[in-house]
């Protein structure tokens, strides 16, 4: 799970085509938690994100109608456990931290 909140919240160099819609719902919820109480994703991050959206053709459905999806909120509960400091702990640990603000 911690992987899965690293790569949510940096969506690294791992190709997001190998990622599943519901892994990608979980990314949401977590990429949501992480902009509004951290530093949130860099610009390139962001650009990760939406790229992963297109790809599940989720891009033309408003993000916070996604974020009340169910696996979106677990992964916000799931980020707002290990807080601020061991989300970016966890993403740095992956190798993500070049993703971070």
């Amino acid at each position: 799970m911690k992987k899965i909140i690293a790569t949510a919240l940096l969506l690294t160099n791992l190709s997001v085509y190998s990622l599943s819609p519901n892994e990608m719902l979980v990314i949401i919820g977590a990429v949501k938690y992480y902009n509004e109480h951290c530093a949130g994703l860099s610009p390139k991050g962001m650009h990760k994100m939406n790229k992963g959206l297109k790809r599940f053709d989720m891009d033309s459905t408003p993000i916070h109608i996604l974020e009340l999806n169910n696996l979106a909120i677990s992964g916000y509960k799931t980020a707002e456990k290990f807080g601020c400091t061991g989300t970016k702990d966890e993403a740095r640990k992956a190798g993500y931290g070049h993703y971070i603000n």
